[in-house]
């Protein structure tokens, strides 16, 4: 198992409505500023009124979308640069539990819906983070702007 299948693991322990989901982890080269992506095949179905159609002869389609069964969580691969195992392993964690957020609130739906109403969607992440870290026998993180800015640092300097 790699280094992102057993962090992934960890974090999925936080998670327990997402058990049943298959979710891969792997390295990637993402765009700058982008640390990581979550990607899911999402499955839309149209489906009409039979009925309405052959009376009116007028219907508006209906668009039925279905989450994935499946997910692939990509990190930047620059992020294998940070020498120092524990600090790579709390900011890889920092972007998995980010995108397993976005899996659970379904916000991939959402995402080919509209992305602007996604955007501006808040995730609350500060206690997930906490959690994972008392799992790895790390303390908790008082301010979570404190571990934005530390991560920030770290991302500037790899030039991600």
């Amino acid at each position: 198992m790699n280094e992102l299948e057993q962090w992934l693991k960890e974090c999925m322990q936080v998670f327990p409505s997402l058990k049943r989901i298959k979710i891969e982890c792997k390295y990637k080269k993402l765009p700058k500023n982008t640390l990581g992506r979550v990607k899911g095949k999402v499955l839309m179905k149209r489906d009409i009124d039979i009925e309405a159609l052959l009376i009116e002869e007028k219907v508006k389609a209906k668009i039925k979308r279905e989450k994935p069964k499946e997910y692939e969580i990509e990190i930047n691969e620059k992020l294998k640069g940070i020498k120092k195992e524990v600090i790579r392993k709390q900011i890889v964690q920092h972007t998995i539990i980010h995108e397993l957020l976005h899996i659970e609130n379904e916000d991939l739906i959402s995402l080919t819906k509209d992305y602007k109403r996604r955007k501006k969607k808040k995730l609350h992440v500060k206690e997930f983070k906490n959690e994972v870290r008392k799992l790895n026998g790390l303390p908790p993180i008082e301010r979570k702007e404190d571990l934005d800015m530390a991560i920030g640092k770290i991302v500037e300097e790899l030039g991600i």
